[in-house]
């Protein structure tokens, strides 16, 4: 079975990490109309491609400072993190941010992106670079990958394609044995279907006609139908983004 790894984007607004997930897996995670009209990731928006022969689930999180709790639901689940920086901007409040929150919720591998590179000359790319390795100083991030892409021109993409494969490869593999967890972060209706939930199962397993524990309250669930990355499947092993037909 393809290893499954889940990664987070994080960084201040508009430093494109939209576009960059965007442009490595053609999926636009700016699921929302809201989202469109604005530019802004509101919600939690996921894609998927596998790369390198992982399969990698994206987690595009917000980067807007209302938003803080949705990026929260969405960094709980992570097995590495990109860290999102425009190259022409640099280190912002927001990208210090969720930085801090990454390392609160002990986020253990990553690597960064200096995004909108064709936007910076050699000198500002630099001093990005050094602003960067000043902030990931000390951190999980000490030392990792900084790879400059720019989505427009796609300068950078395929070495960023390329490390990420390299970091992928070598995150811990999450526990398939034990009790199944799965932090819910949406939960919606869908006609026909009833209520869908959807995570990162974190440990064990859910397969169709077992019984779930929703908590908190103690209700008791009985699965009707499980997709992983839009395909249907019989069971999701944890490590796997998943939706649950309750």
């Amino acid at each position: 079975m393809t290893r499954s790894v889940i990664v987070g984007t994080a960084g201040h607004i508009d430093h494109g990490k939209s576009a960059l997930v965007r442009a490595l897996t053609g999926t636009d995670p700016d699921r929302l109309k809201e989202e469109q009209a604005r530019g802004i990731t509101i919600d939690l928006g996921f894609a998927h491609q596998t790369i390198g022969g992982i399969n990698f689930a994206f987690v595009d999180v917000p980067g807007h400072e209302r938003f803080v709790k949705n990026m929260l639901a969405g960094v709980g689940g992570i097995d590495l993190v990109v860290l999102v920086v425009a190259a022409d901007e640099s280190v912002m409040p927001q990208t210090r941010e969720h930085f801090d929150i990454c390392r609160l919720l002990h986020v253990r591998a990553g690597l960064i992106a200096l995004t909108k590179s064709d936007l910076a000359d050699a000198d500002t790319l630099e001093l990005a670079r050094l602003e960067v390795r000043e902030l990931v100083a000390g951190s999980f991030l000490d030392g990792a990958p900084i790879v400059p892409v720019s989505v427009r021109t796609g300068d950078g993409l395929d070495a960023f394609r390329a490390t990420l494969a390299d970091i992928g490869r070598a995150a811990a593999a999450r526990a398939a044995d034990g009790a199944a967890r799965l932090p819910i972060d949406r939960v919606f209706s869908m006609k026909g279907f009833g209520t869908v939930v959807t995570g990162t199962l974190v440990s064990g397993r859910i397969a169709v006609d077992d019984e779930l524990a929703i908590e908190p309250g103690g209700r008791r669930a009985k699965v009707r139908g499980v997709q992983v990355h839009g395909e249907k499947r019989r069971e999701a092993i944890a490590g796997e983004r998943s939706a649950v037909n309750l």
